[in-house]
């Protein structure tokens, strides 16, 4: 990705009110990432030290990266240090990049245009019923309604409803015939649009890109209030539901943007080796999203309600390389129709309470390429919980695991990967002493629910995992693109 960045760094090691070790600066910082990102763009740069902000929920202030072309970027992981010293952080990201205004994949800036044809295969060329309002480089959301008829071929009767959100992929115009009433796209589609399912085509108004968060250990106050069951988070008073759905970092309508080289840690205010309340990284509504060499672990609530996981994915195509996640509910996740493309690249889970995993509603075409686990698992498979009439259900279709190696066992699964998903999913290669995996049967009930994930998903190299060529379909597939655009 381009780093097209505008003004010089901003240092705050020049301002005389941090000179302190610890720097109460929450206002004054998020001052700077606004003045930097006003005058078109820069770095907002913390030199080596302790940083204490104050962001919660009572005040509503999650400190805010509004505006494309903006780096907040510490002296390294082990040398800059943030520490949120507020525990009531009640559905807040302490770290938010988002735009003011816009970017919102569900809000279209125009009408809305029919696709013309049911598109069933994987595709660039996109028949509309008019090009007339669109132009090369637009970027723009594709996307169909979760219908009854949807619900009935995807078996969830009576378990979904239509005010699910559908399918979602966003992709800009490349080029576009007028004659024909076509547009193309940049990156196929993923999954069938229907016009049953209203299949459409719509602009959006701009998000941010180019945005970076990098090079700093993070760490939140843990709360210390009583109550930390599952069910917790809805009852008031409860160290549960005061940390209810935190995120430490969060990017939400993004394009071109990376996280890397970020820590956990544990602040000397925290016992129990507890480094975050909730959960680490959101990727929300974005593309084109690289996490790296990132280490998010030990989570204070892993309890119910979308709590304890260190990397939740709900996007398109977007990466996370390198990383580490333990001691967490769920290490790595993805979520919703609108993830897809996604690839988890050389990342190491640890020590989880469950699965990482295809958590809800139907994600498709993800990867997880050369992952290692030690006592941790892959789990795609129907699911009958979250509330109706917005069931978990059949959480991806048509995803691959590639390369998995498997130390050792957590004590819920004696497999490394448990895969029935809806329709076809695809197994290729396990190594290691935990190499097992489990892909039937497709049929049953769970709870009182029947499901049938038929047919039954595809598996080889089992067990063979060093010997596998390509090692990385992901780095395979790159290789391949790259030499073609010569």
């Amino acid at each position: 990705m381009k780093h097209n960045l505008r003004l010089a760094v901003l240092l705050f090691a020049a301002y005389p009110a941090f000179s302190q070790e610890w720097r109460s600066m929450t206002a004054s910082l998020q001052q700077a990432l606004n003045d930097v990102g006003q005058r078109g763009g820069g770095v907002v740069y913390l030199p080596a030290g302790k940083y204490k902000i104050d962001v919660s929920a009572a005040r509503a202030n999650p400190l805010k990266i509004s505006y494309s072309n903006v780096v907040l970027r510490g002296a390294g992981e082990g040398k800059t240090f943030i520490f949120n010293d507020n525990s009531n952080v009640r559905n807040v990201s302490i770290i938010q990049a988002r735009p003011t205004a816009g970017g919102n994949w569900l809000s279209p800036e125009t009408k809305a245009v029919s696709i013309t044809e049911d598109l069933l295969l994987p595709t660039q060329t996109i028949p509309v019923s008019s090009v007339q309002d669109f132009k090369v480089g637009d970027w723009v959301v594709l996307r169909t309604d979760v219908t009854k008829e949807f619900i009935k071929e995807h078996n969830m009767n009576n378990l979904w409803e239509t005010s699910l959100v559908g399918t979602i992929f966003y992709r800009y115009i490349t080029a576009i015939d007028q004659k024909a009433n076509t547009v193309q796209i940049d990156a196929p589609t993923r999954y069938f649009l229907k016009k049953r399912d209203n299949a459409r085509v719509y602009k959006v108004k701009p998000v941010l890109s180019e945005v970076g968060i990098e090079n700093f250990s993070i760490a939140n106050r843990q709360s210390i209030l009583p109550g930390l069951g599952g069910l917790d988070f809805n009852v008031k008073g409860t160290a549960a539901y005061e940390v209810h759905s935190c995120n430490l970092i969060m990017l939400n309508s993004a394009i071109n943007c990376w996280i890397r080289n970020i820590g956990t840690y544990k602040p000397e205010e925290n016992k129990d080796g507890i480094h975050l309340v909730s959960s680490g990284i959101l990727l929300q509504n974005s593309r084109f999203v690289t996490v790296s060499d990132c280490s998010f672990q030990r989570a204070q609530y892993l309890g119910e309600g979308g709590n304890g996981y260190m990397y939740i994915l709900a996007s398109n195509d977007c990466l996370i390389r390198d990383c580490f996640a333990a001691y967490a509910r769920h290490n790595y996740d993805f979520k919703s129709m609108r993830s897809n493309g996604n690839v988890i690249l050389r990342c190491r889970g640890e020590n989880s309470t469950l699965a990482s995993d295809f958590h809800m509603h139907l994600s498709m075409a993800n990867l997880f390429d050369n992952t290692t686990l030690n006592k941790d698992f892959l789990e795609a498979k129907f699911r009958p919980w979250g509330t109706l009439p917005e069931m978990h259900g059949y959480p991806t279709t048509q995803s691959v695991y590639w390369n998995t190696v498997g130390e050792a066992h957590p004590a819920k699964s004696p497999y490394v990967i448990d895969s029935e998903q809806f329709g076809w999913g695809y197994i290729i290669g396990t190594s290691g002493p935990a190499s097992d995996v489990k892909t039937s049967p497709t049929a049953g009930k769970i709870k009182e629910y029947n499901y049938n994930s038929a047919p039954e998903d595809f598996k080889e190299g089992l067990g063979k995992g060093e010997s596998l060529r390509p090692k990385s379909l992901y780095l395979d597939q790159l290789e391949r693109r790259l030499k073609s655009r010569k």
